[in-house]
């Protein structure tokens, strides 16, 4: 689950690509086969009576791979927000969700500046 976590941009940029890159295939295979430059045309025709299952997957793609991207960039800015405090009582009272953040969503980077952020405000435990 580690290197899943490390991976989380990587992983969900591939699979938003894909998507992508999918449902350009499809729309050229339906909608714009004939102004599509030929080395398109020959990767659609390779694909064929596929297609359909190209476009189904690439849109699944498309979806999940969007949501978890755009979820990492919301939860790395709500830990820089939560952690970028300069009151050690707001810190204390938001640890819980830091921690959450830290350890079980974002790169384990953020694991570090949560560590060094407890330092700074002398929190043992």
């Amino acid at each position: 689950m580690g290197l899943l976590r490390d991976l989380r941009y990587e992983l969900s940029t591939l699979v938003f690509g894909l998507g992508i890159l999918s449902m350009v295939l499809a729309v050229t295979y339906w909608l714009l086969f004939d102004a599509s430059p030929g080395w398109l045309q020959n990767i659609d025709t390779a694909i064929g009576n596929w297609m359909i299952w190209v476009a189904f997957l690439g849109f699944l793609a498309l979806l999940g791979g969007g949501y978890y991207f755009i979820d990492t960039i919301r939860k790395e800015r709500e830990f820089d927000h939560l952690v970028n405090t300069t009151s050690k009582e707001i810190f204390v009272k938001n640890q819980k969700r830091i921690e959450e953040l830290a350890y079980y969503h974002l790169p384990s980077a953020y694991e570090k500046r949560y560590l060094q952020k407890r330092k700074e405000f002398r929190i043992k435990g």
